[in-house]
Parts: structure tokens; C-alpha cells; sequence
């Protein structure tokens, strides 16, 4: 289920993400998301993100990109995503 507050909140970032530069320089691959933040992401991590991104509710934001079997990530809407999580306990 999408909230509609965060989904606001990224329209919003969107708007303006949008304004100063090319949509294309959005769309990243795993390594280069993972090069760009070593210090809060390993490769195997952001692997795991995109293959249970049916449940983890990156795919029902938009936030992953599937063309000819390689997956990209959106870096605003993963990023709006990143920052929302809380801990639970298990």
C-alpha cells in the first residue's frame, strides 16, 4: 500500500528534481548507487532491496525499473523510500 503523504512528499521532490536537470540522470544501476553511498549501502544489500522489491514496497512506488531483464533504481523515489523506514523489532 502506498502512502499518500510520502507519495506527495516525492511528487513534490520530483517537481523539482525534475526542473534542474535531465529524468535520465535520475535512473542509476545497482553499482552506481552503491559507488556513490559505500558508507550506507554494500552491493549484495541493494541486491536484496531489488529482489523482494515486490514486498518491501519499492516496486508500488515506482522506484524500480525493469527493461530487457536489468533492473535500474529511480534515486529520488529510493531514496524518499530510504529515509522513511523506522526500525521494528522483530
Amino acid at each position: 500500500m502506498v502512502d499518500i503523504k510520502t507519495h506527495a512528499a516525492q511528487n513534490t521532490y520530483q517537481s523539482i528534481l525534475s526542473a534542474t536537470q535531465n529524468p535520465l540522470d535520475d535512473v542509476v544501476t545497482i553499482n552506481t548507487l552503491q559507488a556513490a553511498y559505500p558508507h550506507l549501502f554494500t552491493k549484495p544489500q541493494l541486491s536484496w532491496l531489488l529482489k523482494t522489491r515486490h514486498k518491501n514496497g519499492l516496486e508500488q512506488l515506482g522506484a524500480i525499473l525493469k527493461i530487457s531483464r536489468k533492473l535500474y533504481i529511480k534515486k529520488s523515489i529510493f531514496i524518499d523510500w530510504f529515509l522513511e523506514q523506522r526500525a521494528r523489532d522483530s
